[in-house]
């Protein structure tokens, strides 16, 4: 596969013309640059965000106390310096394997569908999905959660602190632990620097990357702006035998069809796909390119004829909405005993 950025072309590749060029420029400004910028996370009325609730999700994020496995905190399936995932294939449950692939966090916030198969539509049910997953801790009930948590004496007054009221239960756990992961933004990216003016932000590919991915690979179809994704499921023709979204829905149609995920701060987050079954963002785009692996059709993809150069530039652009990794602080957590 040809480097991202490289602008080297082989011998059996045709040189883009300047007024070829000139033309991807034109289309690219011409479209509606501004929908692709995200907007400031919103909060629901029923959990409003402040600082301290902010906080102290922080801190149940990266409790072990919060499990009554130790080893099974939030970090340890999301951790943030792997992009608010775990870069394995499958994701390591209570002590077993599970079926599918860490997905992300990032920008979490946006979305109105969670987990592979859409199980959840809030972050507050995700969340108390999560916590209670026979997979994740055997046994676990909301009971065992806030008697863990109640247990602790400071963890008691920043409850107070962030709720305005006494009291420790499930649902505030719960919702602590929402406000906090919609703060986890995307970092600030090249693609980020070029909707906002800066024509050197990203490579010349990445510039045609963008115009194949809006139009002839057709890849905003199912990534839509401004997150990159639908939010919905789409069969897009792994070898599988996960029934995904048909599982919550009963339909046919949602066979095997899985929720789109975002591709902002991509790069950070291999490997790809529901089942972790793509290493690299170049395997992801010769997959579609060949319209899938399955053998009997029975997805929504077709073959998109790439050549290598289109693969290269569509690879710059995919790699242009990734930036550095920014630092998160891992709190100090309150002593279960004052000393």
């Amino acid at each position: 596969m040809p480097a991202a950025h490289s602008e080297e072309q082989s011998d059996d590749q045709t040189a883009v013309h300047p007024d070829a060029q000139q033309s991807v420029e034109q289309s690219a400004s011409a479209s509606d640059l501004a929908t692709w910028r995200l907007p400031p996370v919103t909060y629901p009325s029923s959990n409003p965000y402040n600082r301290a609730k902010e906080e102290l999700g922080r801190k149940l994020f990266f409790d072990p106390r919060i499990s009554e496995n130790p080893a099974r905190t939030c970090a340890a399936c999301h951790h943030p310096g792997l992009g608010w995932a775990d870069s394995m294939q499958r994701a390591l449950g209570n002590q077993q394997g599970l079926g599918r692939h860490t997905p992300s966090l990032i920008n979490a916030g946006y979305s109105k569908a969670f987990f592979w198969d859409g199980r959840a539509t809030t972050l507050e049910d995700a969340v108390s999905q999560d916590l209670l997953s026979p997979g994740m801790a055997k046994d676990e009930t909301p009971d065992s959660i806030v008697k863990r948590i109640a247990s602790i004496a400071a963890y008691r007054q920043e409850f107070t602190t962030a709720f305005s009221s006494s009291g420790i239960s499930f649902e505030r756990i719960t919702d602590a632990l929402a406000t906090f992961l919609r703060g986890i933004r995307s970092s600030s990216t090249p693609f980020d620097h070029w909707l906002l003016g800066d024509s050197a932000a990203i490579p010349e590919s990445a510039k045609r990357g963008f115009a194949l991915f809006t139009g002839k690979a057709d890849c905003i179809a199912c990534h839509t702006p401004p997150n990159f994704t639908d939010s919905s499921f789409h069969n897009t023709g792994i070898n599988t035998v996960d029934p995904g979204h048909y599982e919550i829905s009963g339909k046919d149609k949602d066979r095997n069809a899985f929720k789109t995920p975002g591709l902002s701060d991509a790069a950070l987050t291999p490997p790809y796909m529901h089942n972790g079954s793509k290493a690299t963002l170049a395997e992801v785009i010769d997959y579609y390119d060949r319209g899938g692996d399955t053998l009997d059709g029975g997805n929504e993809l077709h073959p998109l004829h790439l050549n290598d150069r289109e693969k290269a530039d569509l690879l710059a652009f995919l790699l242009s909405l990734s930036g550095e990794a920014p630092e998160t602080l891992i709190p100090a957590l309150p002593l279960a005993l004052t000393p």
